[in-house]
């Protein structure tokens, strides 16, 4: 594609999303095109506002809040994508690419459509709210039904939507046609070697044996080859959404097998009952905080033997930032999420999807792969995933196959 004398301007209200506009609006630099970046200059993580300056970017003065669901949190967006319509009126570019949520962007798109045929539009949807914070009566509450058609709604007006997995598409009102999956990517750590198993797996892999039907209260001989002890990791926020229930119901049917020890990467305003439930029940953990330094949480995932990728039941989410890590560490997956993670690990092997009316049968399967020799197989094939589907090569092929040819034909 040739971008010369093209201009993208790509508009995130979250800078927790900030790094996908940064690696998109480069790719687009890198053709040729003139970018511009609209972001905000309120620090979601932190919960502050920022003097943030950086060459071609206009930092949007927002309205700070300090809950994360919230009515003030709400109008910030609002009030952000307002001030975003404006700022686009003058710029008059050739494609909008905007980062939803906000959802109200969704409805600020549309209208500038609407002014400005010409231009491309392109809605990129990394995460579903209300969706996300599950809960089906909450769901059916008016505010949130209107907080959803706010996105909804609006879908149709974009040339392209994007989204952030295959899942998502189940919820949305847009044509199969217009829409992508880009996954978000993790770039290949510093230092990171893909490990290949001692032989290469046969094309008709052999599925992981299922467990003898036992009763809630059978005792269970696990046999000799069992580890002394199946380390677990748990990467990420401690929050609301997590199913710790689910977690500490399958540690503690586990445990009473052979025992196990939970490594939690993460923190959040759930982790003293994480903590206290854990505690209860006899499981040993130990909890490191929030790690950012590669090498640190690729040192603690050493120890591991599988990576726990759990959140409540209704909790719209297909694919998750932590069970990326695991794919890239070769962790096999305990998993509960449904989606494309619930699909890769049914497909391709990699671990056991949780149910909670079968957890001692679950449990089972896991110590039946743990007894196994498929570890250093299945570790080869999740890290061969992660290259094929959530690098960031993986991640920028898909927008030059979908949005370049957009950018370069105009609005269709």
């Amino acid at each position: 594609m040739n971008g010369a004398g093209k201009k993208v301007v790509v508009v995130t209200n979250s800078s927790s999303y900030e790094p996908r506009a940064e690696w998109v609006g480069e790719l687009f630099k890198q053709q040729g095109a003139q970018v511009l970046w609209v972001e905000t200059d309120f620090i979601h993580r932190e919960k502050v506002k920022k003097v943030r300056s950086a060459p071609d970017h206009m930092y949007i003065d927002t309205v700070p809040y300090r809950k994360n669901l919230s009515v003030r949190r709400l109008y910030s967006q609002y009030d952000f994508a307002r001030k975003a319509e404006k700022i686009l009126e003058k710029e008059q570019a050739d494609m909008v690419y905007m980062i939803l949520p906000a959802n109200s962007l969704a409805a600020a798109g549309d209208r500038l459509k609407r002014k400005m045929n010409r231009a491309v539009l392109v809605f990129d949807i990394l995460d579903l709210w209300p969706e996300s914070l599950g809960g089906k009566k909450l769901q059916k509450l008016w505010p949130f039904q209107c907080w959803r058609r706010l996105r909804d709604d609006h879908l149709k007006a974009a040339d392209l939507v994007i989204t952030e997995c295959h899942y998502f598409q189940k919820f949305i009102n847009a044509k199969q046609k217009k829409t992508a999956v880009v996954y978000w990517p993790k770039e290949v750590p510093e230092g990171w070697k893909m490990e290949a198993p001692e032989n290469e797996a046969p094309e008709n892999q052999v599925p992981v044996p299922e467990s003898q039907t036992a009763s809630e209260n059978a005792d269970i001989n696990v046999g000799v080859s069992t580890p002394a002890v199946i380390h677990f990791a748990y990467l990420g926020s401690i929050n609301n959404i997590i199913d710790i229930d689910g977690i500490v119901n399958f540690l503690e049917i586990t445990g009473k097998m052979t025992p196990v020890f939970l490594h939690v990467v993460g923190d959040g305003e759930n982790r003293g009952l994480f903590e206290e439930k854990l505690k209860s029940k006899g499981i040993k953990a130990e909890f490191y905080g929030a790690v950012y330094e590669e090498a640190v949480k690729a040192e603690i995932f050493s120890r591991c033997m599988f990576g726990i990728n759990m959140m409540n039941p209704g909790v719209c989410v297909g694919l998750t930032m932590k069970s990326i890590d695991y794919f890239c560490y070769g962790l096999p997956l305990v998993n509960n999420i449904p989606g494309d993670t619930w699909e890769l690990v049914k497909q391709e092997q990699i671990g056991i999807n949780y149910r909670p009316d079968a957890a001692l049968k679950c449990a089972q399967e896991l110590l039946a792969l743990a007894q196994s020799d498929r570890l250093k197989e299945i570790k080869y094939k999740m890290q061969s995933l992660y290259m094929k589907l959530f690098t960031q090569e993986a991640a920028e092929n898909v927008i030059r196959e979908r949005v370049f040819p957009l950018l370069e034909g105009g609005p269709k």
